[in-house]
């Protein structure tokens, strides 16, 4: 499950998206698009990927996460530094933003999948 708290107000610069009830000990990564999309079974994946358009990964140093025993992911966004495929861009006022988490999943199966995907509209 994936949810964002905080606050949308850009000035404020205080968002964080939590994401829990993972597999114990996964390591994954937010994605953030201001495009919505539906892609099943994205790059073999078990999930959708609800982005499309301009995904950007949020797996830089000390974005990227092992999830420990507890399932959870938790990363403070900046809003100013919101990575996209052809560099960091800045969050505008009106612009809504869908984040979802990547993760590695340990079942049998297909090695990852996806949250679900949370959007926020930003003033």
């Amino acid at each position: 499950v994936l949810f964002a708290t905080g606050s949308s107000i850009l000035a404020d610069n205080r968002l964080r998206v939590r994401a829990q009830g993972l597999p114990p000990n996964a390591i994954g990564y937010f994605l953030a698009s201001t495009t919505l999309g539906n892609v099943p079974m994205a790059g073999g994946s078990q999930g959708t990927l609800c982005l499309g358009g301009a995904v950007g990964r949020l797996n830089a140093p000390g974005q990227a996460q092992n999830g420990g025993s507890c399932g959870l992911f938790d990363l403070t966004l900046d809003l100013a530094m919101m990575p996209q495929p052809t560099g960091f861009v800045s969050v505008l006022p009106g612009e809504t933003w869908t984040f979802q988490c990547w993760h590695r999943d340990a079942n049998p199966g297909l090695p990852s999948n996806f949250s679900n995907a949370v959007s926020v509209t930003f003033f």
